[in-house]
């Protein structure tokens, strides 16, 4: 069933209008502070509900006090984990709460797009307090901030950008500036230049890109300074208001970390982990896990997710390898196809480390839609079930939350 406010709130709507007349009485007799306090509590999908009570409930959500209390609490419980669906005409969005995960009955339901009329075909960009920045598949200047649970969103204006054929988005929030930015890097196709020399289309060299950065408190894009490596073209990992990416392979740069500071608009390299092994033949993806930096390698021989952790943030020594997680970590009534599964994603390099659950557990995603929870205390893997789940999709780690677009500004 889709997911809407409406649908949601079937229970409460058919409800005697007495009953409806004295809960909002009973509410507001309490001092407003701990009104607050109470609804702060709420899940998201309880507090979409709660909107339809009345209009002074209603109201009562968009207190920027409700916001930010709901929000600082929605950060520290499990995430929502959000899913966009592969399909050849229209995408679809779908959530869970992480704490009905064991509810077969209503445990994935959909989001419905009030735009998908005018971007059918999207992908998420990434996921930030409540928001997710979406963006075209086909058409590069098409780009919306969205809140899937408010329904509310902002379609990006164009930035005005020269024929690229690749471009790279990255989206998150500088608590410093308290604001939110979308990072658009475009690249041109088979354009090159050498530092050391004034010659175009270099087949070795930095590839020719441009830099937009879209404030969402200005409501403007701003030409930023060229980035001289090759990005990856995957969510930038936020940690600490800096987005961060790994560089492709190049001849002179060898998969590097690279980050965007959203407070000054600046590109930098940090440090990466020493690895022992050579990364022409491995690759690896960076997740943030408990507000620190994180770098997954999957070695070579289809075995083995290595994390590291780094400690403390821009220093080299701080990099610890925490877990390696192998196929020998598989625990289960379903030991075959959970190793079959997990072997065959370490191979095709399609393990993805999402996020950090309150248990302690890594939520990890294989070849697309399989989930599956490492216990970093017992060293073992549990695949999650979950009902009703797509065959091939993408997961978003999600937090739930009012965030109102139109108060950012």
């Amino acid at each position: 069933m889709p997911f809407s406010g409406f649908t949601l709130f079937h229970g409460l709507r058919s409800c005697k209008k007495k009953k409806l007349e004295d809960e909002p009485r009973n509410l507001i007799a309490l001092p407003k502070e701990i009104a607050l306090d109470i609804v702060s509590r709420l899940p998201i999908s309880s507090l979409i509900q709660f909107r339809f009570v009345c209009q002074t409930w209603n109201m009562l959500t968009r207190d920027s006090r409700l916001v930010d209390m709901h929000l600082s609490r929605a950060v520290k419980i499990n995430p929502c984990l959000l899913f966009t669906t592969y399909h050849p005409k229209k995408e679809q969005l779908y959530f869970v709460e992480l704490s009905d995960r064991h509810d077969d009955e209503h445990t994935l339901r959909e989001i419905q797009i009030p735009f998908s009329a005018s971007m059918d075909i999207f992908r998420v960009v990434d996921s930030c307090n409540g928001l997710l920045c979406l963006s075209g598949v086909y058409d590069h200047e098409q780009a919306y901030i969205y809140n899937p649970f408010t329904r509310e969103h902002k379609k990006l204006p164009n930035c005005n950008e020269l024929d690229v054929n690749e471009v790279v988005y990255g989206f998150g929030f500088h608590p410093a500036t308290n604001e939110y930015k979308v990072i658009k890097i475009g690249y041109y196709p088979h354009v090159y230049y050498v530092p050391w020399c004034f010659h175009k289309s270099v087949k070795y060299g930095y590839p020719l890109s441009e830099v937009h950065v879209f404030s969402l408190k200005s409501n403007t894009w701003r030409k930023s300074e060229e980035i001289r490596y090759k990005l990856y073209n995957s969510p930038g990992v936020l940690v600490g208001g800096k987005l961060h990416w790994v560089t492709r392979f190049n001849w002179h740069l060898d998969r590097l970390i690279i980050a965007f500071d959203l407070s000054n608009d600046a590109f930098q390299e940090v440090p990466r982990p020493d690895f022992t092994v050579n990364l022409f033949y491995c690759r690896y993806h960076l997740a943030a896990l408990g507000g620190c930096l994180s770098a997954c390698l999957l070695t070579s021989n289809g075995e083995n997710l290595e994390i590291w952790i780094m400690e403390e943030y821009n220093k080299k020594e701080s990099w610890m390898h925490k877990f390696n997680i192998g196929s020998s970590s598989i625990l289960g009534q379903d030991l075959p196809e959970s190793y079959d599964i997990w072997r065959t994603s370490l191979q095709k390099e399609t393990v993805t480390v999402m996020c950090l659950v309150n248990n302690g557990d890594i939520l990890l995603d294989c070849q697309g839609g399989i989930l599956i929870a490492y216990s970093t205390d017992k060293k073992i893997l549990k695949s999650i079930s979950l009902c009703g789940m797509p065959k091939s999709c993408k997961t978003t780690a999600h937090v739930g939350s009012l965030n109102w677009i139109d108060n950012l500004a």
